[in-house]
């Protein structure tokens, strides 16, 4: 008996280590290129969003209809990149070889993670481009809600008398609502709704007040979106 469970344990540490393996096999297929780390040197701080540290068990949505799971990965958001590790080096995966890319994070003390669902291809001339990731709150038939997580590089000017200016990583996140290939910012704020279908607008107010909807809750705004694009948008 000691020797059939010896024997079983041995089999799926196997399977599990040909399994994994498989998925970093295949993740070659999406390419990759080596980091340049010393164009960051002269600038403060971090350009990964989530840090330069944390690396995140994702899911790979590659351009032709590929999913390759368990990858650890990190997003640089200053260049709008996706790294994955493998072999003990560092990689960037060219952003047309994918659709997108999933993964947990948890920011909060309480350890509670968020899902964040990365897709590239939208496009608003002047404004986006098809190859930049997006997090996607809702997307349906006649518009989108989407979240910018960007790095940018910022000047700072120290106040102490002599000290040198110098720059500094920043993160900076946004929201932005797609109609009609038109982009907007978007706050979550009842008028923002309103403005999706003017028109509709006591519809829009008796579906909030009717469904006691918290609109700080991605729930309750992927429920009332989805009401407003199937119902009062054509």
């Amino acid at each position: 008996m000691k020797l059939l469970k010896t024997g079983v344990l041995l089999v799926t540490v196997f399977l599990f280590s040909q399994y994994s393996y498989s998925q970093i096999s295949n993740v070659s297929e999406v390419g990759g290129k080596p980091i340049m780390t010393k164009k960051y040197n002269k600038i403060e701080g971090s350009p990964y969003y989530f840090g330069t540290d944390t690396w995140m068990d994702g899911t790979l949505h590659t351009a032709d209809g590929k999913k390759i799971e368990d990858i650890p990965i990190r997003y640089n958001g200053y260049d709008n990149e996706i790294e994955y590790r493998k072999d003990g080096n560092v990689l960037i995966i060219d952003n047309y070889n994918l659709k997108g890319v999933d993964f947990y994070h948890s920011s909060d003390s309480d350890g509670k993670k968020t899902k964040y669902e990365f897709r590239n291809g939208f496009h608003v001339a002047g404004e986006i481009e098809k190859t930049d990731f997006y997090n996607v709150i809702y997307q349906g038939e006649n518009l989108s809600l989407i979240e910018e997580f960007k790095v940018i590089e910022t000047r700072v000017t120290p106040a102490s008398y002599g000290a040198s200016e110098y720059k500094k990583f920043v993160n900076d996140k946004r929201t932005y609502l797609i109609v009609n290939d038109k982009l907007d910012k978007f706050k979550s704020r009842k008028r923002d709704f309103y403005n999706i279908a003017p028109d509709q607008k006591s519809e829009i107010k008796k579906q909030i007040k009717k469904n006691d909807l918290d609109l700080n809750n991605e729930n309750h705004i992927y429920f009332l979106l989805e009401y407003i694009d199937n119902n009062l948008i054509q």
